[in-house]
């Protein structure tokens, strides 16, 4: 962000942040002069330390490889913390239908460890990352998109429940913890972030990296379903200054979409990827995933009333951008 900073906040706690937004969120840090500290907390299920190889030999970085659901994790920390971010999580859909306790674990009893370690470092934000997954399925575009108010269309019992239900439960505590304490939160609704560092490990449910996967590997791409789902795609650097945005002008004690709120259907964004790898071998239909969300696009409104903050990277300049990672040593480590 250009213009004079708010150097309120220079020291940093990043749960997950050697996963895919983590580790951009960490070296954006970096990046900045005033920060002093950066404390990276993760179990490394699904991040890696490649994600942030090129600050690894930061002095102001510490990496603590801990699980957030464990409670002797708070008895480690002891530095002073402006800001704890709480992006643990196993947010790949394959991962957490095999892992529900976990999924549900670290949005609840990780969730609170956390609150409970910014309370007793008297931590000026905490920041808990939800997810769109929160509101359900919708079966048409409602409005000008989903708004933080929009009901959730939530399934109980599903294989896909224990990661939206615990992202729910976890919005729920954070809010009225951090009430009770006085510890000021933000809430954030991520909607469909990619770029550079996705994650490595993934199957289904990266539509943008499996796409670009099979195109440079000369498949076909394979469609779920018809391909009439609507998305919209927020490339990580956005995604990345509109959190900064919130710190700049202290907002806080809010629950903010964060994507970009330009429609695209699923068989267009092959097209589109298939046009910029200039793939010959085209895409191919295959069944529909029986719990896939039809329509899943943000309301930014608020966000960008509180923060100034609006998206301003295209679908097409962030695919490029995603495609030339991947060809310049990202398809080699994405092997899944």
């Amino acid at each position: 962000m250009s213009g004079k900073r708010n150097t309120e906040f220079s020291k940093y706690l990043i749960a997950g942040g050697a996963g895919f937004i983590g580790s951009h969120l960490v070296k954006y840090f970096l990046s900045l002069k005033e920060t002093t500290k950066v404390i990276i907390i993760d179990n490394f299920l699904t991040g890696t330390k490649e994600n942030i190889a090129e600050v690894l030999n930061d002095d102001r970085l510490e990496i603590i490889e801990a699980d957030i659901t464990k409670e002797e994790m708070l008895n480690a920390i002891n530095t002073p913390i402006d800001v704890i971010f709480h992006l643990a999580a196993i947010a790949n859909p394959t991962d957490y239908e095999n892992n529900p306790i976990m999924s549900l674990m670290v949005n609840s009893r990780g969730n609170e460890n956390l609150i409970r370690l910014a309370k007793r470092l008297n931590t000026k934000r905490y920041i808990f990352f939800s997810s769109s997954e929160i509101y359900g399925n919708y079966e048409e575009i409602v409005g000008n998109g989903l708004d933080e108010d929009s009901e959730g269309h939530l399934m109980l019992n599903k294989q896909r429940s224990p990661y939206s239900i615990g992202k729910c439960f976890g919005e729920e505590l954070s809010i009225h913890y951090s009430l009770e304490s006085d510890l000021k939160y933000i809430i954030i609704r991520p909607f469909n972030v990619f770029g550079p560092n996705t994650d490595l490990k993934t199957h289904y449910g990266r539509v943008i990296p499996n796409f670009i996967k099979w195109g440079l590997h000369g498949n076909s791409l394979q469609v779920n379903g018809d391909g009439s789902q609507i998305r919209s795609f927020c490339y990580i650097n956005d995604f990345v200054e509109g959190i900064d945005s919130l710190l700049q002008k202290d907002v806080f004690n809010v629950t903010l979409n964060l994507g970009n709120p330009h429609p695209i259907s699923i068989l267009d964004l092959a097209k589109l990827i298939i046009k910029l790898i200039d793939s010959k071998q085209g895409y191919t239909f295959e069944e529909k995933y029986k719990y896939e969300p039809y329509v899943r696009i943000p309301n930014i409104s608020l966000m960008s009333k509180l923060s100034g903050w609006e998206p301003n990277t295209s679908l097409e300049t962030g695919l490029t951008k995603t495609i030339e990672w991947f060809k310049n040593g990202g398809l080699e480590k994405y092997t899944n």
